[in-house]
Order: structure tokens, then C-alpha cells, then sequence
């Protein structure tokens, strides 16, 4: 016999998925995949089942993309620890990609080091990370930075664009959630999930502010989704 509450999750987990809390209030430019060679090599790295594609849009079709993460999984090409990654040659990938991934390692210094020993000179990379930002264990968290923290973590590239895609109404609703979930979960993670779910249906139109209150020329006081766009230096 099947228990009752299993029975309860295969119905929850068959309830539309909510509307998301993020709002991309404008396109990143330029984007990353528009500065990249014919053929180019493109490493995904914490990639888990994204597959390269992120708000700019998917890789080009005749880009060769490897996922890049430490655990193995379905659509993941490569397992390794990106603080080291002896495996990959030097000066031999064009892009790099690090969504997410920053504020979950030990040492995000070290893997910078480690992405700037394999692009080629020249290389793209883009990173993207939380800064107001609620505490999400991937199996950790440790880590926030803001659009000008993120610029001093990839100092050693060539800037291309630096900022913020996730504005303040974005970022509050994404806290507001959380909180309200939070409140109202009588110290339960099964309510708590089950709450998360129910209030982004009932705070969905705080985001939509972002179109006016993202272009405020102090908007940058509560963002999150730091990302910043660069160029590895040619060798002198």
C-alpha cells in the first residue's frame, strides 16, 4: 500500500511550476557567445544540467561545449573540482562560464586562477553571482559579492562589461518569499517548501516594478545577479 504521504508529494509534484522571482529587467550586452571565434571551445564550469544556456541564450550551434561540474550527473562531461583542473591544457579553452558557482567554493580566488591558467589569451569569460542573495547550500555556502566585488575577483582580465541583471524589486521579491515562507513554516522544511511555492504566486507582481525602479540611478543599493564580462590579455 502506498502511503498517504507519498501519495501527497506525486500530486504536489505534478502542480504547475510557480513563476520565478527573477525578472531579467534588461538584455546582458554584449553577449558573451557574440564575442567568441568559429568552433570555439566552451567549458560550463558548475554547470550542472544547464547546458550553457543562461540569459544571454544558447551557445552557438558550432561551439563544442563541456559541462564542467563536481559531481557526476546526467549532462555533466567533465567531473572535476574547478580550484584544480590538471586534466585541461593550458591556454587551450575560448570561454569560460561560472554561473552560480562562486559563492559554493572554499577558495573562489583559487578558481579564478585556475579559469585564467586555462582560457586562451584573448578567452571570454563570464561570471555571474549572488549578492543580496538568501543562503542556498549547494552542498555549501559561503560567499556574496556585489557588482563591484566581482570586478576585483576578475582583475586579472580585461573588462568588458560589469554589472547587475537582477534589480531591487527583483532582488526583494526573491527575499520576501523567502521571508514570508520563513514565517509561516513553524520551523517545518516541508512547510517552509510548500510556503516558498504559495507566496511567489502571491508576491509574482513585485518583480514587475523593475521595469521602472532597475533604472534608478541607485538601484544598485539591493541587486543581486553580479555578473561581470571579460577578456583574458594577450601574452606580451
Amino acid at each position: 500500500m502506498i502511503p498517504f504521504k507519498s501519495i501527497l508529494k506525486k500530486i504536489y509534484h505534478l502542480l504547475p511550476t510557480p513563476p520565478s522571482t527573477n525578472f531579467l529587467y534588461r538584455a546582458i550586452s554584449p553577449n558573451p557567445y557574440d564575442l567568441l571565434p568559429a568552433h570555439a571551445l566552451i567549458f560550463d564550469i558548475g554547470s550542472k544540467d544547464n547546458k550553457g544556456l543562461y540569459a544571454f541564450g544558447p551557445p552557438p550551434k558550432d561551439a563544442h561545449l563541456i559541462c564542467v561540474d563536481i559531481e557526476e550527473r546526467l549532462g555533466v562531461d567533465l567531473v572535476a573540482d574547478a580550484h584544480n583542473m590538471p586534466m585541461v591544457t593550458d591556454n587551450s579553452v575560448d570561454c569560460v562560464l561560472c554561473v552560480s558557482l562562486l559563492e559554493h567554493v572554499r577558495y573562489p580566488q583559487k578558481v579564478m586562477k585556475e579559469i585564467f591558467r586555462i582560457l586562451k589569451p584573448g578567452g571570454i569569460l563570464y561570471i555571474n553571482v549572488p549578492f543580496v542573495f538568501p543562503f542556498h547550500a549547494d552542498p555549501d555556502d559561503f560567499y556574496r559579492f556585489s557588482y563591484k566585488g566581482i570586478a576585483i575577483l576578475c582583475e586579472d582580465f580585461d573588462c568588458i562589461d560589469c554589472g547587475f541583471n537582477r534589480g531591487p524589486a527583483s532582488t526583494m521579491h526573491h527575499l520576501l518569499v523567502h521571508f514570508m515562507a520563513l514565517l509561516f513554516c513553524f520551523n517545518n522544511k516541508t512547510i517552509y517548501g510548500i510556503n516558498i511555492d504559495i507566496f511567489k504566486y502571491i508576491f509574482f507582481w513585485v518583480k514587475y516594478l523593475d521595469l521602472f525602479m532597475a533604472r534608478y540611478e541607485l538601484a544598485y543599493l539591493i541587486h543581486a545577479g553580479s555578473y561581470y564580462i571579460g577578456r583574458k590579455p594577450h601574452l606580451p
